[in-house]
Parts: C-alpha cells; sequence; structure tokens
C-alpha cells in the first residue's frame, strides 16, 4: 500500500495513504478531540470537535474526514482552532442537561470531558431546553434523549455496522432526534437489543440500566454461546464479579460487534441458582459435600462399569482440552470408545458429508468471503435468530455491495425482506430441489468443467443421477415453482462478482436424509466451482461455540483425535502417546444409541459434562426414562 508524509503540529508523520487525519495525528501521539468519530464507523462529521488547520484550506476542516495527502502540513493546537472548538462546546452544553457539566449525573459523558479540559462550567447560550421522556421499555438499558447531541454514532452502528436500522435522525431542525419508526418505545420497534448503539454513545444518553461500578480488570474471551466465535471483554470489579460485557473490535470473527446475547446474557455466571458446592444424592436427595468426598464417591462409583457399560457425554460449550481429556479418559481408562457430543443431534450429517467429499468437516471459508460474496445462499437456517453477527456481515454484502440474496426454508425468516428469491420446499424435499439446481448448471452451461475434471471425482455417476431431476418432476415433488428453482441455480452459479457462499443450519441435518442433504449441497458447490476461491465456499453454522473444536478433539464414538479412525495404526500411535495401555478396538455408541442401551441395561453410567440430554435429545420422555432407568 502506497505511503504518505505529512506534517502535524511539527512533526513528520508516516501513514498509509487514504486514511483520515485524525487517525494520523493519533499515531504522531497526538489526542485530537472528538465527539462523533468511532475509528470502526465510516465519519459523518457532525460535531465539528475535531477542526484543524490545513495549510491552503480556507476554512477550518474536520480531522476525521479530512483524507491525508502527501506533503500536508496539519495544525491542530493553534488559537483558532481551540476557539472554534469552545464554541462548539458551549452550543452542545446549551440543550445538555446542567448537571453533566459539574458531574452530578454520575454519567460516562465525553462532553464533560472535554468541557472540563476547555474550562467550561457552564454556556453563553441560553435557550430553550429538550425535555424527553426517559425510554425505559429496554430491559437492558435507559434511553435519555436529553442528553442526546445528535453525534449521530448509535445511527451509524444501527444501520451500517449491525446493519438492522431500527433507529435513525428524525424531524427536523431544533425537533430533530433519534427516534424509531413512528416514534415508538424501542421495545416496539426491531430492535433486537444487540447493544451496538449503547456501545459508542459519548454522552451516556444510552447507558446500562445498572452501571458497571469499580472496574480494575478487562478479560478478553471468547462469547460462550453460539459458533461465531465473536470476541468478549469481561469488566470484573473489586470483588471479582462480571458486571459489563464489552466487544472486542480486534476479534476478527465479531470485529466489534454482538448480539443481545454476547453483551447482556452474562449474568448466570454469578445468579443464585447457579451451583458452586458438589452435591451426592443420599437417601434420594442431593446434599453438599466437600470435593475430595464427591471425586472418591465418582471415582468408586464409575470404576465398577469400566468398559462398554460406560458412557461419555463431552461438551460443545468447553475447551479443546476439557474434550480431549474426557474423551481419553472414556478411552484409556474406562477401556471404552462410547464417546459423543452434542454434534450427533445437529451437524454430525455435514461433518459426514464433508470428511467424505473434501476431507474436513470445517467450514471452508470466512466470514470475510460472506462480505464479498456476490451470492448468498442460506439453507434451513435462520442466522439472524441463531447467528446474529453473521447475519449482520450477510447483510452488509447485500445492502452495501449489492450481493444478491436466495433464501431456501419452508418458514418464512427475516433474511426473506433481502431475499432476491425465496425457495419453500415441501420438508424433506431438499434433495430433489437441490438435485433440480444442479441439473440446471448442467443443462445451461453454467459447470465450472475446469474445476470438475481437476478437483473433484465421480462427476458421471452424480450426473446419471442428477438428470433424473428435471424441472417439472421436481416442482412436483417439492412444490417450488420450476422457473424460481431454475433462476436461484443461474445466480449460484453465476453470481454478479466474486463467488457464491452456501450457508446451512439444521433445517438440512436434523432429518432422517441429514446426510443427504448435506451431500447434495457439496454437490452443488463443486459442480458451479464455488468452493476454494475468495468470496466462495460451504459453511454449516454451528448453533454452539465449540461443536468444531469437540470434534476435533476426539469426542466421537468412531474417530479418535484429529479425526483418525479406529484401526491398528491408529490404536498403536495412541497407545504409545497414552503410557502404552491397550485401547478399545471396537467402535463405540453414538449417543441416542447409548440412550436406548440405558433402558436394556447395556449403558450402566454415564458422565456427563456441560451437556443436558434431557433438553437436547429428540425423544425427552425417552430420555427421562433412559436416564431414570
Amino acid at each position: 500500500m502506497a505511503r504518505v508524509s505529512l506534517r502535524i503540529d511539527g512533526r513528520a508523520v508516516d501513514v498509509p495513504e487514504g486514511g483520515n487525519v485524525l487517525e494520523a495525528a493519533r499515531q504522531a501521539g497526538i489526542d485530537i478531540p472528538r465527539l462523533c468519530y468511532s475509528p470502526d464507523m465510516p465519519p459523518n462529521s457532525a460535531c465539528r470537535l475535531c477542526v484543524v488547520e490545513v495549510d491552503g484550506a480556507g476554512t477550518l476542516v474536520a480531522s476525521c474526514s479530512a483524507r491525508t495527502v502527501d506533503n500536508m502540513v496539519v495544525r491542530t493546537d493553534t488559537e483558532r482552532v481551540a476557539r472554534a472548538r469552545k464554541v462548539v462546546l458551549e452550543l452542545l452544553l446549551s440543550d445538555h442537561p446542567a448537571e453533566c457539566v459539574d458531574g452530578g449525573n454520575g454519567a460516562i459523558c465525553d462532553l464533560e470531558v472535554y468541557a472540563r479540559q476547555f474550562g467550561l462550567t457552564g454556556t453563553p447560550y441560553e435557550g430553550e431546553r429538550h425535555d424527553y421522556p426517559l425510554d425505559e421499555s429496554s430491559p437492558f438499558f435507559t434511553v435519555d434523549l436529553n442528553s442526546c447531541i445528535l453525534c449521530g454514532r448509535c445511527v451509524t452502528a444501527c444501520n451500517d455496522i449491525q446493519h438492522i436500522g431500527a433507529i435513525e435522525l428524525s424531524f427536523r431542525g431544533f425537533d430533530t432526534k433519534v427516534s424509531t419508526a413512528f416514534d415508538e418505545p424501542l421495545i416496539k420497534s426491531i430492535c433486537t437489543s444487540c447493544g451496538q448503539c449503547l456501545s459508542v454513545c459519548p454522552t451516556d444518553a444510552i447507558r446500562l440500566k445498572t452501571p458497571a461500578e469499580n472496574v480494575v480488570k478487562s478479560v478478553t474471551t471468547t462469547c460462550p454461546y453460539c459458533g461465531i466465535g465473536c470476541g468478549i471483554r469481561a469488566q470484573v470489579d473489586d470483588k471479582g464479579r462480571i458486571v459489563e460485557m464489552l466487544d472486542d473490535p480486534d476479534n476478527l470473527s465479531s470485529v466489534g460487534m454482538l448480539c443481545v446475547k454476547g453483551r447482556f446474557g452474562y449474568t448466570f455466571v454469578h445468579h443464585e441458582d447457579r451451583l458452586t458446592t458438589p452435591l451426592i444424592r443420599r437417601n434420594g436427595e442431593l446434599q453438599p459435600a466437600t470435593w475430595d468426598e464427591a471425586l472418591d464417591y465418582a471415582a468408586e462409583g464409575l470404576a465398577k462399569f469400566r468398559g462398554d457399560a460406560f458412557g461419555a457425554l463431552c461438551s460443545a460449550k468447553t475447551t479443546n482440552e476439557d474434550g480431549y481429556v474426557q474423551q481419553k479418559m472414556a478411552r484409556l481408562v474406562m477401556q471404552t470408545n462410547n464417546v459423543d457430543h452434542c454434534a450427533r443431534l445437529c451437524h454430525a450429517p455435514s461433518v459426514t458429508a464433508m470428511m467424505a467429499a473434501l476431507g474436513s468437516g470445517a467450514t471452508s471459508n470466512s466470514y470475510v468471503d460472506y462480505e464479498e460474496a456476490g451470492c448468498l445462499v442460506i439453507v434451513g437456517s435462520d442466522p439472524s435468530s441463531n447467528h446474529p453477527v453473521a447475519a449482520s456481515r450477510m447483510r452488509k454484502a447485500i445492502v452495501e455491495r449489492g450481493a444478491r440474496l436466495i433464501v431456501i426454508n419452508p418458514r418464512r425468516i427475516d433474511m426473506c425482506d433481502l431475499a432476491d428469491v425465496w425457495l419453500r420446499p415441501n420438508p424433506g424435499t431438499d434433495v430433489a430441489l437441490l438435485n433440480a439446481m444442479a441439473r440446471v448448471i448442467l443443462d445451461e452451461g453454467l459447470a465450472d468443467r475446469d474445476f470438475v475434471e481437476s478437483r473433484t471425482e465421480g462427476f458421471q455417476e452424480w450426473r446419471d443421477v442428477v438428470d433424473g431431476y428435471d424441472l417439472q418432476r421436481a416442482e412436483e415433488v417439492t412444490g417450488v415453482p420450476a422457473d424460481d428453482i431454475a433462476l436461484a441455480a443461474r445466480i449460484y452459479a453465476g453470481p454478479p462478482f466474486s463467488g457464491s457462499c452456501l450457508i446451512w443450519g439444521m433445517g438440512i441435518t436434523q432429518h432422517t436424509q441429514g446426510t443427504a442433504n448435506a451431500h447434495s449441497l457439496l454437490n452443488l458447490a463443486l459442480v458451479a466451482g464455488q468452493i476454494g476461491k475468495p468470496g466462495s465456499g460451504i459453511s454449516p453454522l454451528r448453533g454452539q461455540n465449540n461443536v468444531q473444536g469437540c470434534g476435533d478433539a476426539g469426542c466421537l464414538p468412531n474417530l479418535f483425535p484429529g479425526y483418525a479412525p479406529i484401526d491398528n495404526k491408529t490404536l498403536s500411535r495412541f497407545s504409545a502417546a497414552w503410557s502404552g495401555h491397550t485401547l478399545p478396538s471396537e467402535k463405540g455408541l453414538m449417543l441416542t444409541h447409548m440412550v436406548d442401551e440405558m433402558l436394556t441395561g447395556g449403558i450402566k453410567a454415564v458422565y456427563v459434562i456441560g451437556e443436558n440430554p434431557l433438553l437436547s435429545e429428540p425423544d425427552l420422555h425417552h430420555a427421562e426414562k433412559a436416564f431414570k432407568s
């Protein structure tokens, strides 16, 4: 990238071409006051507090939007600049709560900070002031428009970062304010409570209902909910309690975004109902015990059921290390491969198909590919509800870059509002629909022949099957109009730019033919050559935060860590690594089969970590009866 050299307050600064003066000054160690600017949002130059002098410019310029050019000379601390900034602050204070300036309301307000820096205790501009009622409708934060300075950061965050559009600058003149559609309370709008507006507000006009106090450290980690991998920064007080959750702009999965769960769903950590003491059932009741008592009790009990009478249910919400240790215990100590986790109930069909077709069960693309794709196909998934941050990146591709969107789902989802094509197949007819799309791609010469010939095998056998799915038959089977199937196929195989991303969820996998559904999706990507290049790929959206890692660590009944098959070579290798002990050579039971074996007496002891099979099993009455047996 080309670079430019400029001088700021006499200091030579070398920065990449195309950046703004404010960031160049920050690189030089010069802090320019600003209220409407945030480095992760496009500048709007609304507050004018960041004005500077630039040689050759007739007027002061907003440094947040002024581009750096070679040999530019900038002055940030002249008397003219200081006078302009002081007037800006005085004007903003003319319609701002007086108690904010003297710190009487306890708010965290950048306007107050800058007013003090300029020695302001009030404003000479007196006149009408707004007296808006507080909007307390959100369960998480308060909206106080009396503290709002109309910087527009919350609106930009909602519209241009999250791409939700719940708020906008409404009305005109002195009546301008941040408002929802029809000026309704926030809770009645399309707001998803992601809190992006809260995170960028500089004046505490949008603030937490329970303020974070006495924060002594910040811990960067990963969100414990879905599989996107969003970065979070836990704010911890002097008592060791999490009092606030902030986003992490440096996390490449979430790039500073969070959803309602990631930002506000942390109070369970300190909830009074959370178990903090081991419990042992005595006389039919769970009673507190010491850790030594509980560990001895568990070890003695499990030791009675070594072998295939034992089963381990691992967790897709723990770390790779936790999963690895649990499956190692089951195989090495308990001498069984009866090890499984929740992927059995969600994306196991995807992994099975992807391992067979691609040699890997992992997503082939990054979230950047969503943003760069010319076409997104969402199949059997509702990302706005289940993976909101990923959905925001999809909306960015559609709204900002003009990507085409195809939704395949019998059920209406929010993304249908942006879809170019919405296909609603009869439940259980996904294979017919996807094969019909593939046939259109073949019949109309849209297939990537070079990719097929050089990167695939078994094409003709598959082609013979697909030939049986003409559009008329597909329409009869799926209930989807033939013209819509053809249109979707053409858009997917020939996006307006870049490539196409296939994105699917449990609407594809939670079927008796889930693996066949996943194979059909993969074959569609392969015949169109929409994999292995920027803006393309196949992407099964995981429901929990470490489903992939749990499988990688070997929490599967038929595979050791690293997806090593259970054969003599694998057993020899892991036995040598695990102290030379003999390891079980028979494949273990899958989770659903373990539940069945509980009823017949085959499974007599189960070690469950971080899972609740009485919520996740497909037949809860059956599961409850099994666990009670």
